[in-house]
């Protein structure tokens, strides 16, 4: 496993620059949907004063409705130091937007009956019988209890499980960094007991808490499909669906589509991060990071975005059954854990995605049953079933939130439908 763990160093102002592609097409298919181009092109200045302030470095957004792409707009550099603008084809570290797409690749075997929500995933994957749960103390004094119930495959999807990755300065999460920043001492026979391990943050079904549960569920697919990640993705979902540049890696013809990474200083100053999350993505790394691993463009995961609105089928290809996204893209959690954080507001949490339950309390214009999720590095994407809208936006700074050019992005979609 690569390490999560990030140093940061150098920054440089350039100039920027914004292309908009074929705007009297999409202009015209805007109209054609219910959307104002003139409205939809107020996106492009919200955006550029992220990078006029020296925020971002560029962004790429796109809108789209009855699969039609309404606007797609590249601002800003793809990579400041050297010079290159933003473009259509460039490549993103989409970090945890991997998520839906490793949820996707498994619901594939969940629909040929390989497994069942309610069972225990040790059934499957038997490192993880008998889990402790963190009480209370640290270090030799730490105090832990057996886990109450086995942890379900769902719990893994909804992170209920009780697995963690080390974010916070919990007792628990000191020993998810310390194990995580040998990287060198992880591998694929070791990984899963190196988990099972560290004790969970709170008995399973009981909480939400963000963390390793979805590459619990890559090697629950690797386990069933008796191939690694990447190729059963290949195999079942990119090379259908033409998602010709999505994988766990940049080929070396490639590279040079590749977006810089940034980050900020102790000032708040953005500047080149020196070692990313998770490695530099341009070799295939022994274990494939299905929560966090993957990099795609924007045509790319529009097409999966897409694939998801149309209930699993896009250009006649089907991946998946229109009952199976319903059942991804609803609320799984109870009440008592909506929202799944302070932060989210009117949330609830589906298969490896939020949904929208309650859009009054939502701090965003958004409809009732919207899915999505983004990345650690300001990847951004939500599905709008009642709208019929896929909403995406691409960037390169970690970590997603600091700067909040997303939130933005979406009021300023909704604020063009005009139908």
């Amino acid at each position: 496993m690569r390490s999560i763990l990030s140093l940061m160093v150098c920054f440089t102002l350039m100039a920027c620059q914004s292309t908009v592609v074929d705007a009297k097409n999409t202009a015209n298919a805007a109209e054609s949907v219910g959307f104002s181009s003139q409205r939809l092109d107020r996106i492009a200045p919200a955006m550029q004063s992220y990078i006029d302030q020296g925020k971002l470095a560029g962004t790429l957004t796109l809108v789209a409705r009855n699969g039609k792409i309404v606007y797609l707009n590249a601002q800003g550099m793809q990579d400041k130091e050297a010079g290159i603008p933003m473009s259509e084809d460039t490549i993103f570290r989409i970090y945890s937007m991997s998520k839906p797409v490793t949820a996707v690749a498994a619901m594939t075997l969940w629909e040929q009956g390989k497994f069942h929500m309610f069972d225990p995933i040790a059934k499957y994957l038997p490192e993880l019988a008998n889990m402790k749960v963190y009480v209370s103390g640290s270090g030799d004094d730490m105090v832990v209890e057996d886990a109450k119930s086995p942890i379900r495959i769902i719990d893994l999807f909804m992170h209920t499980s009780g697995f963690s990755y080390g974010f916070s300065n919990s007792e628990v999460d000191k020993l998810y960094k310390k194990m995580l920043s040998k990287p060198d001492e992880l591998n694929r026979d070791n990984i899963l007991t190196k988990f099972a391990e560290l004790p969970l943050t709170h008995q399973p079904g009981t909480a939400w808490n963000y963390g390793v549960s979805t590459d619990i569920i890559g090697f629950l697919v690797e386990k069933l499909s008796g191939k690694k990640l990447g190729e059963y993705m290949q195999e079942t979902i990119f090379r259908p669906l033409g998602m010709k540049d999505t994988g766990f890696y940049v080929p070396a013809d490639k590279v040079d589509r590749l977006t810089q990474i940034y980050s900020a200083d102790k000032t708040g100053q953005t500047i080149v991060m020196e070692k990313e999350p998770v490695g530099d993505f341009m070799s295939d790394p022994k274990i494939h990071n299905a929560g966090g691993g993957l990099v795609s463009t924007m045509q790319d995961y529009f097409t999966f975005a897409q694939m998801m609105l149309n209930g699993g089928e896009i250009n006649g290809v089907r991946i998946l059954g229109r009952k199976t996204v319903e059942y991804m893209s609803s609320n799984h959690l109870p009440k008592n854990l909506i929202p799944y954080s302070k932060t989210s507001q009117g949330e609830g949490y589906g298969l490896a995605m939020s949904v929208t339950v309650d859009p009054e309390l939502a701090g965003f214009m958004t409809s009732k049953g919207d899915f999505g999720w983004g990345g650690a590095a300001s990847t951004y994407f939500r599905v709008d079933p009642e709208e019929q809208i896929v909403m995406i936006s691409m960037a390169q700074f970690v970590p997603i939130g600091f700067h909040r050019y997303h939130d933005d992005f979406r009021n300023l979609v909704y604020q063009a439908l005009i139908d």
